[in-house]
């Protein structure tokens, strides 16, 4: 299992923006996406495992950010915008390729928001079985 911690405020992944270059459509992710998604590889890369996990995997996250003094105190989650799903998105792209060899291989995924006194993301990466097969 690999575990760790990104310590900063987390960003959810932002819609794909739509282009045309000559008569063909093309999507292309923001410039701020994209950068979220550098900075979170650049600080997770130390540690990646010596090569990326093949077969089945669970993925637990837990994003964190700063509770609001508007907040009544025995509030505990964090219910507001951005959505879940997004902040999932950055993070399985950003560790694609680098931690395992496709996010098809996310078997599992359990994640939550929540406030706490510092802002961060949570990674717990555990490779449920080992496959010889690339189907």
């Amino acid at each position: 299992m690999i575990k760790f911690r990104v310590e900063a405020q987390p960003v959810p992944k932002g819609r794909p923006r739509f282009t045309t270059r000559g008569k063909f459509p093309m999507a292309y992710t923001d410039a701020k996406t994209r950068d979220a998604e550098d900075n979170f590889a650049a600080q997770s890369v130390k540690y990646k495992p010596e090569l990326p996990i093949e077969g089945a995997i669970k993925l637990t996250l837990t994003f964190a950010s700063i509770k609001p003094k508007s907040k009544p105190k025995k509030i505990k989650h964090w219910t507001t915008r951005p959505d879940l799903d997004n902040f999932i998105k950055l993070v399985k792209d950003a560790l694609n390729k680098i931690f395992w060899v496709d996010d098809s291989q996310i078997v599992e995924v359990q994640a939550k928001k929540i406030y706490d006194i510092n802002s961060y993301t949570e990674v717990e990466i555990e490779p449920l079985e080992v496959s010889k097969e690339n189907t």
